[in-house]
């Protein structure tokens, strides 16, 4: 399902990689930290980056994070200082 703030495809990323037990505990971070009540731009970055290193999910991912929704939510996030 869909993170409700950013649109995050967590079940597509899952679907690309199931025998990737490592890659998917990164996409579950990346989730935990967008649904957080205080979710950091710097951490969702460096998941992000790592995230794109895997060829599987490297079109998705990264067509995600350029979202202008997502990126609002990010730039938001930034402004704040979070």
């Amino acid at each position: 399902m869909p993170d409700d703030r950013t649109g995050f495809p967590a079940g597509k990323l899952h679907a690309a990689i199931p025998d990737d037990p490592q890659t998917r505990k990164r996409i579950d971070a990346l989730h935990r930290e967008l649904a957080s009540d205080r979710p950091a731009a710097a951490n969702i970055n460096e998941h992000v980056t790592e995230l794109q290193k895997h060829p599987s999910l490297r079109d998705a991912v990264t067509a995600w994070f350029d979202d202008p929704q997502t990126q609002a939510f990010i730039n938001g996030l930034a402004a704040t200082g979070l």
